[in-house]
């Protein structure tokens, strides 16, 4: 049975980051519905590792010569791929009647966007994020492209681009994150309320749970080859050595 170890209310514009161990599980929910999350990840041994939004929606294990076929989302069972192309965390589980609407494209915003669009001089979510990262050491320059969780930006194929769309969760809706390595983990509840639906014009708290296993053996991290051949050798998938 998995231990509670953090419960922690993020209010309205606010951020929060902690340090995440292996084996443990990130929750986060939306408690009223309707409120974006823009959510990044360190590897915690070696912070020059981080998020890739990228290489997330970019490579997973497909049959052999399949065709390439990024993703714009992802959901249950994917995970959050690093720079180095390794896992950091995984989707476990999502409570959302409609699966996967996490957006892997949009750059966070940020005092360019609210003054220059808004008209407002206020932080957006990377000021957010790297006042929460700045006691773990790392600075607001080193923030990678997130994971926007719950937001809902969809590719309009007749207007040829990417576009906000009101938020599809509900009060308590939530997802979840398991660790594959000690991580760090940072998050703002986005506070763009005036020019997009991205919340819906109305920004509200967030709650972040983590959890841990008692029970769970921690696993060797390896690097991202031997992970990577591992992996395919676990999928019986034979790999040609070519010479250089």
């Amino acid at each position: 049975m998995q231990k509670l170890i953090v419960d922690h209310t993020v209010p309205a514009k606010g951020g929060y980051a902690a340090i995440v161990k292996q084996g443990q599980t990130v929750r986060l929910t939306d408690l009223e519905g309707q409120q974006v999350i823009d959510f990044v990840v360190w590897n915690n041994e070696d912070r020059r590792e981080k998020l890739s939004a990228s290489y997330s929606r970019s490579r997973w294990f497909v049959p052999l010569h399949s065709e390439y076929e990024p993703r714009n989302t992802v959901g249950e069972g994917d995970w959050l791929m690093s720079t180095s192309c390794r896992p950091l965390m995984t989707i476990v589980k999502e409570s959302a009647e409609q699966k996967g609407v996490h957006d892997l494209h949009h750059r966070m915003c940020n005092r360019f966007m609210m003054n220059v669009i808004n008209g407002v001089d206020q932080d957006g979510c990377h000021e957010i994020i790297g006042k929460a990262i700045a006691p773990f050491g790392v600075d607001y320059t080193e923030v990678p492209d997130p994971i926007n969780v719950f937001m809902n930006y969809p590719y309009d194929t007749k207007r040829n681009g990417f576009f906000i769309c009101d938020p599809i969760t509900k009060p308590g809706d939530y997802i979840e994150f398991r660790a594959e390595m000690d991580v760090l983990i940072a998050m703002a509840n986005c506070p763009e309320d005036l020019c997009t639906k991205c919340n819906s014009g109305h920004c509200t708290p967030i709650n972040v749970k983590i959890f841990e296993d008692p029970d769970f053996v921690p696993k060797p991290v390896l690097g991202h080859y031997e992970w990577l051949h591992d992996e395919l050798r676990k999928r019986g998938r034979a790999v040609e050595q070519r010479p250089l």
